[in-house]
């Protein structure tokens, strides 16, 4: 009931937040704020209801011998060896093509005259990747 518990208070805290954005500051100075502590809040509150439910679920004795041998099946796939080679190989594909769409868009907007901000920001991401993927493969090259 551990875990009920933590869910029945991220839900509580998630009301709060829907109630003080949709009542208490009410101001048209901070409508900025009550969107956000609204969807913030919303968000949280079905989180938390939908995670009571499952643990819920998962205590009733015939639920919960279903979901032991889908978590020991999970095990087993987790660490398959051709399952993690698919795993890198896909995010490695995957960081090739963001490579290339946020290299693409960084030209993109600086021909089209969008704001120096947004470009400066695009080109700080694009170095942050490629600074990042140096970092990483020295770090994996020591411990491999």
């Amino acid at each position: 009931m551990k875990t009920a518990s933590k869910w029945v208070l991220l839900t509580i805290a998630g009301a709060i937040m829907v109630y003080m954005g949709g009542f208490i500051l009410t101001d048209e100075k901070l409508k900025g704020i009550s969107g956000l502590l609204i969807g913030v809040g919303s968000v949280l509150a079905v989180l938390g209801v939908g995670n009571m439910v499952y643990s819920l679920w998962l205590n009733k004795p015939q639920n919960k011998i279903k979901n032991d041998e889908k978590v020991r099946m999970s095990k087993i796939e987790a660490n398959d060896e051709r399952k993690i080679r698919i795993r890198e190989k896909a995010g490695w594909k995957t960081n090739i093509v963001n490579f290339y769409i946020l290299m693409a868009l960084t030209v993109v907007f600086s021909l089209m005259g969008v704001d120096q901000t947004v470009v400066t920001v695009l080109c700080g991401v694009f170095v942050f990747q490629i600074s990042l993927g140096i970092f990483l493969f020295n770090y994996y090259a020591k411990r491999m």
